[in-house]
């Protein structure tokens, strides 16, 4: 699949997207309340930025991104991640795909493929 270049516009668009998709997300389960803002996305826009725009994922056990040759992609800036700003984006290979990372992670690959096709089918 052809990644789309990192550039202000398509960073917003990706951000925006998955904003919008997020609120989706939260109206199916009843009485959850809609978002208002990324917190708990971390793993849905990491692999959404990865399918879209390439790259390494990265995380730790309390926040996920992505990284390629322009730095960190983080499209939920590190909402309600509760570390110090000097720790958010230090990846832990320890931590990193162990089985329950990696399970979860496997769970929220079919609505992200189902993400990227559409926002790519609408640029």
């Amino acid at each position: 699949m052809k990644k789309l270049p990192l550039t202000k516009r398509n960073y917003e668009a990706a951000k925006d997207f998955v904003f919008e998709k997020w609120r989706e997300r939260a109206a199916e389960e009843v009485g959850r309340e809609e978002p208002t803002d990324l917190t708990g996305a971390c793993k849905f826009a990491s692999l959404f930025a990865k399918e879209i725009f390439g790259g390494r994922l990265r995380g730790n056990q309390e926040h996920q991104w992505l990284e390629n040759s322009e730095g960190v992609i983080d499209l939920t800036d590190a909402a309600g991640v509760d570390l110090p700003a000097g720790e958010i984006y230090l990846h832990d290979p320890e931590f990193w795909m162990n089985e329950e990372h990696r399970d979860s992670m496997e769970s929220v690959k079919p609505r992200v493929q189902r993400w990227v096709k559409e926002f790519l089918g609408s640029q």
